[in-house]
């Protein structure tokens, strides 16, 4: 008896751009992998919906994504909804959040599973959720680059009169709810009472410039803001010496991932962060709050930096790998397709 033929999956993202960091990470990362590990998987094609036999709908609940979910649904596809953003919590109780959490609420009711991205977010789930990590995306670079990058690294250490480099990184966020770029001016007096000993600079790798020029601008320290971009990130990046990232947890903030401290470690820059449920299994490898200590202590201790970092690497090679972005998918579609109808 012949088998069955692979069932067709696509993933439907928000933002059909692997630039956006949700989409690439829990979207186009996990649907290569998938490929490559057999599964017969692509990103949303209109003209195929008619032949899908499960649609992972990644942070996508608008009014068509909705109609579609229950479309396909009725016509016995197998539906997830995959959220990695606390997009209930709306602090001040403003009518356009209000009316997002109620479509999101909509969308959940629609499809058959919701995956989330970690613990705390599955919370916020009525009827539960599976949880999912985050894709690792490093970005590549070749042979030269990182022997140049070892070479710049001696002369590092040779010109210590040269400032300490600290970078942030991430989405611009917003003011409600608060993230992103408006949690930067908590560390300042920490940076700047650093600075007074040894001079720092600042880094910032976002995608607003007119949210730096207006978080940023009056430190006294020097402070240069980057376009995000996948092809350029990584060069800007590896030249940073101490990535920081405060953080005022509240019930968005404590739903985020790990990526930002993960990525910053497997490139070689060792983190200072707030700590949120999902940093707390690197605490050997991270310093977290203790601001005026933990950036003294960095500062003047480079080897313990690097200390941090070979740790962080090995520590985070053993577990958040593509072996671990594949199993975690794996078991989610054979729960919902069966385990008889696997991969090619």
């Amino acid at each position: 008896m012949s088998r069955r033929p692979a069932p067709a999956i696509a993933w439907k993202p928000f933002f059909d751009d692997a630039n956006v960091a949700s989409a690439r990470l829990r979207a186009f990362v996990p649907c290569r992998y998938m490929k490559e590990a057999g599964w017969r998987c692509e990103i949303f094609e209109p003209k195929n919906a008619g032949s899908y036999e499960l649609v992972i709908f990644q942070k996508a609940y608008d009014e068509k994504s909705i109609a579609l979910a229950e479309s396909l649904r009725g016509r016995g596809a197998k539906t997830v909804f995959d959220l990695c953003d606390n997009h209930f919590y709306n602090p001040d109780n403003l009518p356009e959040l209000r009316e997002r959490a109620e479509r999101l609420g909509r969308m959940i009711r629609a499809v058959d599973t919701v995956s989330v991205s970690t613990p705390e977010l599955a919370k916020w789930i009525d009827g539960g959720a599976v949880v999912i990590d985050d894709a690792i995306d490093l970005p590549r670079s070749n042979a030269v680059r990182g022997a140049l990058q070892r070479l710049q690294e001696r002369l590092r250490n040779i010109r210590s009169s040269r400032p300490l480099r600290l970078v942030w990184y991430g989405g611009a966020g917003s003011e409600n709810p608060p993230f992103g770029l408006i949690d930067l001016p908590r560390a300042f007096p920490h940076l700047e009472a650093l600075n007074a000993q040894t001079p720092i600079e600042l880094t910032v790798i976002s995608n607003s410039e007119e949210l730096f020029r207006k978080y940023v601008a009056k430190v006294s320290f020097p402070a240069r803001y980057f376009e995000w971009r996948l092809d350029t990130f990584a060069q800007i990046f590896r030249r940073q010496d101490v990535c920081i990232i405060p953080v005022a947890v509240n019930p968005f903030t404590a739903c985020k991932t790990n990526n930002r401290l993960v990525l910053s470690l497997l490139m070689g820059v060792p983190v200072i962060a707030d700590p949120i449920p999902s940093y707390e299994e690197f605490r050997d490898f991270v310093l977290f709050s203790d601001w005026p200590n933990s950036l003294r202590t960095y500062a003047a201790h480079p080897e313990l930096r690097r200390q941090h970092v070979r740790a962080g690497q090995r520590y985070l090679q053993s577990k958040y790998n593509k072996q671990r972005v594949v199993s975690q998918w794996s078991a989610l579609f054979e729960q919902m397709l069966g385990p008889e109808r696997g991969r090619a």
